[in-house]
């Protein structure tokens, strides 16, 4: 079997956190996992905050088939292992398709909705989320609702930019 030609990079920055859950006395000290296949990144720790801020921009490359991305909130803990705070994941392939169906159809205005998607029980969006396309890349704002907690939602800013042009037109 041959090695999965990657067929571009995702850019998942990872806004901010609300209303999550208290994992320490009072508060937790939250960071994400984001994991996309065999690769995975971190942000950074934000102390003593429910409600924190990331904006971090981790990068990954997309190979098919496409993953699904999957992220995982936890409270750092100095001196015991690290307490759960909810995951989520998030269908990577409706903006791998909308870029893709950008190539064949050509360069659409900046701001163009390409795709709505829509809360259901089969994804983690907490809130309508929009695909587009904004200067040159597919990009999709997403709210996700934590799953295995009580509260928490995180958002995060997804964007597509297609690095193998050929494999576009199938």
């Amino acid at each position: 079997m041959e090695m999965e030609e990657p067929i571009g990079i995702l850019k998942v920055i990872v806004v901010r956190g609300k209303k999550l859950v208290v994992r320490d006395f009072k508060t937790s000290d939250p960071y994400v996992i984001v994991k996309l296949g065999n690769q995975t990144a971190k942000t950074k720790v934000i102390n003593s905050c429910l409600n924190p801020v990331w904006n971090e921009e981790l990068t990954f490359s997309i190979a098919e088939p496409v993953q699904v991305l999957n992220l995982a909130v936890f409270d750092r803990d100095r001196f015991k292992a690290d307490d759960e705070m909810g995951d989520a994941q998030v269908k990577i392939q409706p903006l791998v398709t909308a870029a893709r169906l950008m190539e064949i159809l050509g360069v659409a205005n900046d701001g163009t909705v390409l795709r709505k998607m829509i809360p259901d029980t089969d994804n983690c969006l907490a809130s309508e989320s929009c695909i587009s396309w904004v200067k040159g890349e597919v990009v999709q704002d997403v709210w996700l609702r934590l799953s295995q907690v009580e509260s928490g939602e995180i958002q995060l800013n997804l964007k597509f930019r297609n690095t193998n042009p050929r494999l576009g037109l199938a």
